[in-house]
């Protein structure tokens, strides 16, 4: 299992990687920014080269002031919520309008 903290989560998702000890993780898709009122959160995606793994990020505050990242709230040395997921195509039954 990876082992991020949540700063670095931060810094590989708006560097589009980061190199920890001898190993590369980079991004490999992202989210775009889930808006819950002055809340924000974005789903990555990255990989070591092997395995590919799932993290969140967050921001309060909004556009015209300042955004308070959760490395800041939570702590920078608190570790990331780090999840494995493989790609995996999914059919989806909803009802539509005819």
């Amino acid at each position: 299992m990876v082992k991020l903290t949540i700063e670095q989560l931060e810094d590989m998702t708006f560097e589009g990687g980061i190199d920890i000890g001898d190993v590369t993780y980079t991004v490999v898709e992202e989210s775009e920014w889930k808006h819950e009122h002055k809340y924000q959160s974005k789903t990555v995606i990255f990989t070591d080269g092997n395995k590919h793994y799932r993290g969140e990020i967050g921001r309060s505050g909004s556009d015209w002031t300042y955004w308070t990242y959760d490395s800041e709230m939570y702590g920078a040395d608190d570790p990331a919520e780090i999840t494995e997921v493989e790609k995996r195509e999914i059919a989806v039954t909803k009802w539509v309008a005819v």
